[in-house]
């Protein structure tokens, strides 16, 4: 499935701009392109809608961005402070046989007031502040991590600051390490 890899998202004068470009276009080229789409949602319903609009594309996956926009942070607060809320709505722990009677309540929860209000919620949390590191041994820290490799460092100064307990923790149980509070 195609999706958009998202650089920015900018409102001005009361138009909506993204600049982004789709997954599977060569080369790509990102600038900014108003969205008429957004833009009517926006002069219509306001930009709380618009933000709703937005994160709703997020955390479908049609939207993917490796920068932390409002919307980014949002999905990862609604991932990891409110965990139990959202199981109800996620969409990737749906395992239900298409058109199912427990898939189409599924989807009708997705399509409900108070999945939006869930998101909306998500949206307007504080993104708390990265306190937590990884200790391995004496003196030895994560220092860097991808999605290919972990690298270590040698103090304190330059260890990863993870800002979820629960990331941390999948973390330091990979390398036999503990969590440390800043």
């Amino acid at each position: 499935m195609s999706y958009e890899i998202i650089k920015g998202i900018k409102i001005k004068d009361n138009k909506v701009f993204i600049k982004g470009d789709s997954n599977n276009v060569f080369p790509k080229s990102f600038e900014y392109i108003e969205s008429p789409y957004f833009t009517k949602i926006l002069n219509e319903k306001g930009e709380s809608e618009l933000n709703l609009s937005i994160m709703r594309e997020f955390e479908s996956g049609n939207f993917q961005s490796s920068l932390k926009l409002k919307w980014v942070k949002a999905l990862e607060v609604l991932y990891y402070m409110f965990e139990e809320e959202y199981k109800l709505f996620n969409w990737r722990t749906n395992n239900f046989k298409y058109g199912s009677e427990e898939d189409k309540a599924h989807n009708e929860r997705r399509r409900s007031k108070e999945f939006d209000l869930l998101l909306l919620k998500a949206l307007n949390t504080k993104y708390p502040k990265a306190n937590l590191i990884v200790k391995i041994g004496e003196n030895k820290f994560i220092g860097k991590v991808t999605s290919r490799f972990i690298r270590f460092s040698y103090g304190q100064a330059q260890a990863k600051k993870f800002v979820w307990r629960t990331q941390a923790e999948q973390y330091a149980k990979k390398v036999n390490g503990e969590v440390l509070e800043l």
